[in-house]
């Protein structure tokens, strides 16, 4: 007989989606949107249809792992937790020679359980961010806090810019809504690099120079301004705007074209989208702040959307990130006050090399931390000098550099409570399936350690039940499971009433300007590792990786009158180099070569083995986007 289990999606993605996964009477079960759900509206990524690949791997583990010389042994649960809790005890009274790195690989509140355990003993942590925190910072100090508008809401407005949201790979509801607005008549026009994934639904595309959003936004502020179409009510709700204008007359127009590298057409088409009364909508992509002054281009685009009035207007304002809605009570994982210390995720490798005490012990859990973070063989070089634990399902780059491997039960084998980033409704992921092998929750690998060190730890179903107390959600842990989602209740349009969340209620605008850093002598690429549609960020199958990766770069790239392409080609940075397949991807920026990221070094591969560690203006982003590269037949030194 045929079953059908709701549940929902908890992996890292703002879309949230509430599914189905259907077991037919004959055949292997299926995985659907639930087309009952508001938002998911019955559709889902590629990625998540085919989750069923992941959970059943070959290459999967399954069983714990302990380091045993150069290879790895199975062992039990009880030998290889009694392993890390000896290790773990042993620096109970210097916790800062603990490393805690977690992210979020999933979005479930049970899923932070080692935030809690390793935040109750004090270990260290790290600042910054490798997705989003400089625009989340730009945001902070423009409104005072993150409300972003409700993405639904975009069908109200006149016009819609998207402006650097790759929403063809990042979010298939993103890309319907824009559709869905495109037919019932609203313009979208999008701001991008050349990627075509970048342009999702619109009629019309603006390209820029890879980061230099900002210039292009003030080239708009700055026309408006002369022809006196900015918003005289928005001004006057803002604490600084004189200090913004003195700037923006000082700005040489032409000088401003040069620096984004449009035409003067393309600003006059964005002042005049941006001038008129009736509401424009702006969705924000996340990758114009991963550039080094990614939070200045974040606050200049807010600048213009604010300036011209359609803040706080329905069908308008601007959309970064959802910000706290306050429907789910995530703060259970926050005890114990700050770490002992922290290191910067930009320069992790660098400065726990220097770190005095020394950090003796690692705890990996949530990303792939060698292949996502900046610098990749230096970040594996480091943790293979220590005592590291790595909770991973597959022997990833950071598997591989583990003292004790420990593997989670993934999505569908356990029960869960989430929220999405673009919509407002708490979902129940409820389990489906029976944990593959011997694989256990990361909720219970946290509490399994908590109990061999003798702390107190909450029980799972507690957990859920508090999270579900949060102040803008009215529902119980038994309608959630029923229902399966409860939408929370309308927040109205952000920003409304004219107040912002400064303390004198104002708005702030960016008063400086900065130029962009130059390119060193010999690398006049700018390389971006942009996310990749057919695989969420790493997790890559392994049979995926073969042959050599690909890059891509515009006909019209300099580049390629340097090269002879019937001999190999490399990717080269002052960190090293890669060989790549070069392929042409017209409509590309000609300053730009693109490496869709995500792919291992274990492979051949890894694009951030190549990207040196830079952090943003703001928030301690990861600048992946800052990183300048060139492409060559072979390096400087072979060719004497």
């Amino acid at each position: 007989m045929s079953r059908i289990v709701k549940t929902a999606c908890t992996r890292h993605c703002s879309d949230g989606c509430a599914l189905r996964v259907e077991f037919p009477s004959q055949g292997r079960p299926r995985i659907r949107g639930n087309p009952e759900h508001p938002f998911t509206a019955g559709v889902i990524c590629a990625k998540t249809a085919r989750y069923f690949e992941q959970i059943d791997s070959p290459t999967r583990i399954t069983t714990p792992l302990v380091r045993d010389g150069e290879e790895f042994r199975q062992a039990s649960w009880d030998e290889a937790l009694d392993l890390v809790a000896a290790r773990i005890q042993a620096l109970r009274a210097t916790p800062e020679r603990i490393l805690h790195v977690w992210y979020y690989a999933s979005f479930g509140v049970l899923a932070q359980a080692s935030r809690r355990l390793f935040g109750t003993l004090r270990a260290s942590g790290f600042t910054g961010s490798p997705c989003l925190s400089a625009g989340r910072q730009a945001t902070l100090q423009d409104f005072g806090d993150m409300r972003g508008t409700d993405p639904a809401d975009f069908l109200k407005a006149a016009r819609i810019v998207n402006w650097g949201r790759n929403v063809q790979a990042q979010s298939p509801h993103l890309n319907l809504l824009l559709r869905k607005a495109r037919r019932s008549g609203i313009p979208v026009l999008a701001v991008h690099v050349g990627d075509q994934a970048q342009a999702g639904e619109c009629e019309r595309q603006i390209i820029v120079r890879p980061g230099t959003d900002r210039f292009l936004a003030a080239a708009v502020l700055k026309l408006l301004l002369e022809r006196g179409a900015v918003s005289r009510q928005a001004l006057e709700r803002s604490a600084n705007w004189q200090k913004l204008e003195r700037l923006l007359r000082s700005l040489d127009y032409g000088r401003l074209l040069d620096q984004c590298g449009a035409r003067e057409a393309d600003i006059e088409l964005l002042a005049d989208w941006y001038g008129r009364a009736e509401p424009v909508a702006t969705l924000l992509g996340r990758g114009l702040q991963r550039y080094v002054l990614g939070g200045e281009n974040v606050r200049f685009v807010n600048a213009l959307a604010m300036a011209s009035g359609h803040v706080g207007k329905c069908g308008g304002g601007i959309f970064f990130d959802q910000g706290e809605l306050g429907i789910l009570d995530y703060s259970w994982a926050k005890v114990g006050g700050s770490p002992a210390r922290t290191f910067r995720f930009t320069h992790l490798a660098q400065d726990v090399e220097r770190a005095d005490p020394p950090v003796d012990m690692i705890w990996v859990e949530g990303m792939n931390l060698v292949t996502q973070g900046q610098d990749s063989q230096v970040l594996a070089d480091m943790l293979r000098q220590r005592f590291c634990v790595v909770v991973a399902p597959f022997m990833t780059d950071t598997a591989e550099c583990a003292s004790v491997i420990l593997p989670p039960a993934l999505m569908l084998e356990t029960e869960d409570i989430c929220k999405g980033a673009l919509h407002d409704c708490v979902l129940h992921a409820a389990q489906v399936l029976q944990p593959r092998g011997e694989t256990r929750s990361n909720f219970d690998i946290a509490a399994s350690l908590a109990a061999r060190l003798g702390l107190e730890f909450p029980t799972a179903e507690g957990v859920m039940r508090n999270a579900l107390r949060a102040p803008a959600m009215h529902t119980s842990l038994e309608e959630l499971r029923e229902r399966g989602w409860v939408k929370a209740p309308e927040r109205g349009v952000p920003w409304a009433d004219g107040r912002f969340a400064h303390p004198d209620g104002k708005y702030r605008f960016p008063t400086a300007l900065h130029e962009e850093p130059p390119a060193p002598v010999g690398y006049p690429l700018r390389l971006l590792s942009l996310i990749r549609k057919d695989h969420l960020l790493s997790q890559i199958p392994e049979e995926d990786q073969t042959g050599l990766p690909s890059a891509y770069v515009s006909p019209g790239c300099a580049t390629l009158a340097e090269l002879d392409l019937s001999k190999p080609v490399f990717l080269s940075t002052p960190l090293g180099r890669l060989q790549v397949s070069l392929e042409l991807q017209p409509g590309l920026h000609p300053e730009v070569v693109l490496y869709p990221r995500g792919d291992w070094l274990k492979h051949g591969r890894g694009v951030n083995r190549l990207i040196e560690p830079q952090e943003a203006d703001l928030g301690g982003q990861a600048a992946y986007y800052g990183q300048r590269a060139r492409l060559e037949n072979a390096p400087e030194a072979d060719r004497d």
